[in-house]
C-alpha cells in the first residue's frame, strides 16, 4: 500500500512538471543547390524542436527555460542541442544564463540568413551570462559577460583562466529601446577596443519593414522586406572589410505563406570572402 502510493505521487509530480512544458519547432523539406570553386551538391534542409517553459514563482518572479534539437543529418552536419537557456525574472529585472548559437549576420533574412552569415564567417555556440534591467520609459540596459562555449567552461573549473576571457573581450554594456517607431540595439564591447559598439535598427514602415546595422569593427548590413498579401519579397545585404579581410553576401528571398504554419519559399545568396559562390533553396 505504501509503496503503491508513493508510485501515485511520483507519477503526479511528473505530470504537473510535464504540463509546463511547450513543445514546437519547424521542418523544412526542401532542395538546395550550393556553386563554388570546389563542388556543387544538393541538400535537404533541415529540422528543430524547441522545449520551453515557464512557472510563476509567486512575489513577482518567475522562472523559465528553453532548449533547442536541430537536426542537420541530411545537410552533410550533426544532430546537435542549441540555444539552451535558463533565466529568472522579477521586479529586479532578468538574470539569465544561455548557450547560444549565434551567426555574423544580426538582421536576418527572410529564407538564406543563414547563407548570409555564412558568407561572413559562419556560427558559433556563444555561452553568455546576462543581468537586463527592468523597462524604463520603454528602455532596457543590458550587461553581458560572453564567450565561447569551451572558454566559459574553462573559466567554470579554474580562476586563472578567467584572464582568457578579459582578452578575448567578453564584458558587455548595451541598451534596447524604441525610439521614433523604430527598434534600437546598440552596445559595446567594454573589453575590446577592436571590436567596440555595434548598433542595429529596425523600422516598420508598413509598406515595408527596414533594418540597418553598423559597427566598429566595419560590420556593414541592410534589409528590406515588403509584404504584398501572402507573398513578402525581401533584399538583405552584409559586408565585412577589414583590412584583409572583405567578406560579402547578398539575399533574394520570397516567401508564400500557404496558411498558418505552412509557407514556401525560394531563396538565392551570392557571396565571397569566409564562403564564395551561390547558394537557391526552394
Amino acid at each position: 500500500m505504501k509503496k503503491t502510493l508513493i508510485a501515485l505521487a511520483a507519477l503526479g509530480v511528473v505530470g504537473a512538471a510535464s504540463a509546463q512544458i511547450t513543445i514546437g519547432g519547424s521542418v523544412g523539406v526542401g532542395l538546395q543547390t550550393s556553386v563554388t570553386k570546389t563542388d556543387a551538391h544538393f541538400h535537404i534542409t533541415d529540422a528543430d524542436i524547441t522545449f520551453s517553459g515557464k512557472e510563476d514563482l509567486g512575489g513577482g518572479m518567475s522562472i523559465s527555460a528553453r532548449m533547442g534539437l536541430s537536426n542537420e543529418n541530411t545537410r552533410n552536419s550533426a544532430s546537435a542541442v542549441e540555444n539552451t537557456t535558463l533565466a529568472i525574472s522579477g521586479g529586479f529585472g532578468t538574470i539569465s544564463y544561455g548557450n547560444v548559437l549565434s551567426g555574423r549576420a544580426k538582421m536576418g533574412s527572410a529564407s538564406l540568413e543563414t547563407d548570409i552569415s555564412d558568407y561572413l564567417g559562419g556560427y558559433s555556440n556563444v555561452s553568455e551570462f546576462k543581468y537586463t534591467t527592468p523597462a524604463m520609459s520603454g528602455w532596457n540596459v543590458f550587461l553581458s559577460w560572453s564567450d565561447s562555449a569551451a572558454a566559459v567552461a574553462t573559466a567554470l573549473g579554474s580562476a586563472n583562466s578567467v584572464t582568457t576571457l578579459d582578452a578575448k573581450g567578453s564584458p558587455y554594456i548595451g541598451v534596447t529601446g524604441t525610439l521614433a517607431g523604430a527598434s534600437i540595439y546598440l552596445d559595446n564591447n567594454t573589453g575590446n577596443a577592436a571590436e567596440g559598439w555595434d548598433l542595429r535598427v529596425k523600422y516598420d514602415l508598413g509598406a515595408a519593414a527596414i533594418a540597418v546595422r553598423t559597427s566598429k569593427d566595419k560590420y556593414q548590413e541592410f534589409g528590406v522586406s515588403v509584404p504584398m498579401g501572402a507573398m513578402t519579397v525581401s533584399v538583405n545585404t552584409a559586408n565585412q572589410k577589414s583590412g584583409a579581410t572583405d567578406n560579402q553576401g547578398t539575399s533574394l528571398g520570397v516567401v508564400y505563406a500557404m496558411s498558418k504554419q505552412t509557407s514556401l519559399s525560394f531563396g538565392y545568396g551570392t557571396g565571397k570572402g569566409a564562403s564564395k559562390g551561390q547558394n537557391y533553396r526552394l
